[in-house]
C-alpha cells in the first residue's frame, strides 16, 4: 500500500486514496468480448504488425543504402 499524499489526517475528507484503491467513477472493463469481434480484433492487429515491420524494415535498408552512398561518395 503507497501513501499518495494529501491531508494527514481525516479532517473533512473519508478515507485517504491509496494505491490498490480504483479512481472515482472507475468501471472494469467487460470481460465479455463475442467470439467473431476477438477474431477481428487479432486479425486486424497481426496485419497492422506485418504492415509495420515490412515498413519498419524497409526504412532501415534504405537508411543503411544511403549512409552507403553517402561515406562511398566522400571518400
Amino acid at each position: 500500500m503507497v501513501w499518495l499524499g494529501g491531508p494527514r489526517g481525516r479532517r473533512g475528507r473519508s478515507a485517504p486514496i491509496v494505491l490498490h484503491d480504483p479512481p472515482p467513477g472507475y468501471r472494469p472493463p467487460r470481460v465479455r468480448i463475442p467470439w467473431k469481434i476477438r477474431q477481428r480484433q487479432a486479425r486486424e492487429e497481426w496485419v497492422l504488425m506485418r504492415v509495420s515491420t515490412v515498413v519498419l524494415v524497409l526504412a532501415a535498408i534504405a537508411f543503411f543504402a544511403i549512409l552507403l552512398v553517402y561515406i562511398a561518395t566522400r571518400l
